[in-house]
């Protein structure tokens, strides 16, 4: 006996059709695991059904088959209540689905100026997909309008870069209280890069003059002590993650060459991250700022003084000279909560003071780079 396998789906949107007054009490509606053209048609329609929405998670396929008239319905800028919180959550099709995704045209609704972003306060992309996926275009495009942004999150999607992720905050810079920009893998083990700019533009220098921003987890291509300088209060509170190929003005720098003049820049801007925390603890109304740098293989806690990374070889090649006062460290080498399904015996991840690590560095045990 065949079963539709959308029927839930369909009876939804034929309750929120036929029962107006349902519809319009909804305020939070999320779909995930439909991603084929039929269903990207139904669940339009039931979105669009329900003119009191506030909060929608739907498949990024629906940014590429709904039409700009549906996505101006959507937002909902002519209602009393549009749209706030916007989410699109992406995957890798299976073959047969990668197919019939291919034979539907995308509509390209960003293109049009009926759809407009302005109402929205929240922007959330999750997850990687190789059809058709969200990227730095489509950004853009949404930067256009969406001026009063608070919100944005871009987690675990490589085809997203800093370019994309600027574009938005150049245009919600007055509004925006939390930025997150983590393009690693969903498995949380591979981090992409992060992208640079066609502009030169000083991205350190730009953050600091986002006036409402608390919430910050940002990758970028390189860091310097501007970005915990400011002459304005910064907001800035909690755990501030960054992560970072290189330092300002050391792109191209040799490591091996240059590593005291590296090492320099890295000890000023452990040093303006320090300050900040603790000026932050010290101010009128005190609040907890602890920074984590992700940068040269290590993890930094300057709020702390203290240096997680795998330093075997070094130890060896030292004789074991060099780390001196290590001890367990509970981060790894992907993230600030540990090795992934590890014990702590079994990984390498210990813990020095920055001292002690920039003892290695003038002593040639430990990289910059």
């Amino acid at each position: 006996m065949y079963r539709d396998p959308y029927a839930t789906l369909n009876r939804t949107r034929h309750l929120v059709e036929d029962f107006p007054g349902v519809a319009s009490n909804i305020r939070h509606i999320r779909f995930d695991g439909l991603y084929i053209a039929d269903t990207d048609d139904t669940i339009m329609a039931t979105v669009k059904s329900c003119n009191n929405l506030a909060f929608a998670t739907l498949p990024w396929t629906t940014l590429r088959h709904g039409t700009a008239s549906d996505w101006a319905a959507v937002l909902g800028n002519r209602r009393a209540q549009p749209l706030r919180s916007l989410e699109f959550l992406s995957i890798n099709l299976s073959q047969k689905q990668h197919e019939a995704a291919c034979e539907v045209p995308d509509q390209r609704p960003l293109d049009s100026y009926l759809v407009n972003f302005q109402n929205l306060r929240r922007l959330k992309l999750f997850g990687d997909t190789t059809f058709l996926p969200i990227n730095d275009a489509d950004l853009k495009a949404i930067a256009r309008t969406a001026t009063g942004l608070e919100e944005l999150q871009v987690t675990c999607i490589s085809t997203v870069t800093i370019e994309g992720v600027m574009a938005i905050v150049r245009s919600s810079q007055k509004t925006l209280r939390m930025l997150e920009h983590a393009p690693r893998s969903m498995d949380g083990f591979w981090h992409p890069h992060p992208g640079s700019l066609t502009e030169n533009e000083h991205l350190c220098s730009l953050l600091t003059h986002c006036p409402k921003l608390e919430d910050l987890s940002i990758s970028l291509p390189s860091v310097c002590s501007e970005l915990f300088t400011t002459n304005t209060r910064l907001r800035w509170r909690g755990d501030c993650q960054v992560r970072a190929l290189h330092l300002c003005g050391h792109e191209h720098s040799n490591p091996i060459r240059d590593r005291a003049r590296i090492a320099h820049s890295l000890r000023d801007l452990l040093t303006a991250a320090r300050n900040l925390s603790q000026a932050q603890a010290s101010s009128m109304f005190p609040v907890e700022l602890n920074v984590e740098l992700f940068f040269a293989d290590c993890i930094f806690e300057p709020h702390i003084s203290a240096v997680h990374g795998d330093f075997q070889f070094a130890e060896e090649v030292s004789n074991g000279a060099w780390p001196w006062g290590k001890t367990v460290s509970r981060k790894g080498p992907y993230g600030s909560t540990g090795v992934y399904e590890k014990n702590d015996k079994d990984t390498a991840f210990v813990r020095i003071s920055e001292a002690e690590f920039f003892r290695g560095v003038e002593s040639g045990w430990a990289g910059v780079a």
